[in-house]
């Protein structure tokens, strides 16, 4: 999915009468399409595969980071949670309308992310965190999926029971 995609659905959702977006009105899908998209932020994994390709080597069967890269695949980590942010924030100030569940919401795709980073071995994750046991590692990603997909539900059941926000414009005392 997509963290693009996550915000459009929170706007679809948000913009459609109360209680109709997971059925008659627009977006037409269940809420678990909004944790799916939360949680798969696909624009930023993209990158990260393609970073953790330029700055490792492979020997023996075995992956490594290039301790060369050790500084930049740190800033990288804090430039893809960014952009993971950014991402859910410029369609929502652009198509829809924020409000202070988004601050929550905006938060879902850069912690998926570390959750996903953490899952896997050899990632930027691994440039900052060096002292998590294989376990360790994979069972508080669990956790964070899990919390993260709970939320981002409660979330979406909330943007589709939300008001829509109509403009009233004054009128003219000519």
């Amino acid at each position: 999915m997509s963290t693009f995609t996550y915000a459009a659905l929170t706007n679809k959702r948000e913009n459609a009468a109360p209680g109709t977006s997971t059925s008659q009105g627009n977006p037409g899908v269940q809420t678990y399409i909004d944790a799916f998209a939360a949680l798969v932020p696909a624009e930023v994994l993209t990158l990260h595969a393609l970073f953790i390709t330029q700055t490792t080597t492979a020997k023996d069967g075995t992956t490594t980071i290039d301790l060369s890269y050790f500084v930049t695949l740190q800033w990288s980590f804090a430039g893809l949670i960014l952009l993971s942010m950014l991402l859910y924030v410029w369609p929502r100030l652009t198509g829809g309308s924020w409000d202070r569940l988004d601050f929550v919401r905006m938060l879902i795709p850069p912690l998926a992310f570390v959750g996903w980073t953490m899952l896997q071995r050899v990632t930027v994750f691994d440039s900052l965190c060096t002292g998590l046991s294989d376990g360790t590692r994979t069972i508080i990603a669990l956790f964070l999926g899990v919390g993260l997909g709970l939320v981002a539900s409660a979330l979406a059941y909330q943007a589709d029971q939300k008001p829509t926000r109509t403009m009233i414009f004054p009128q003219s005392t000519r």
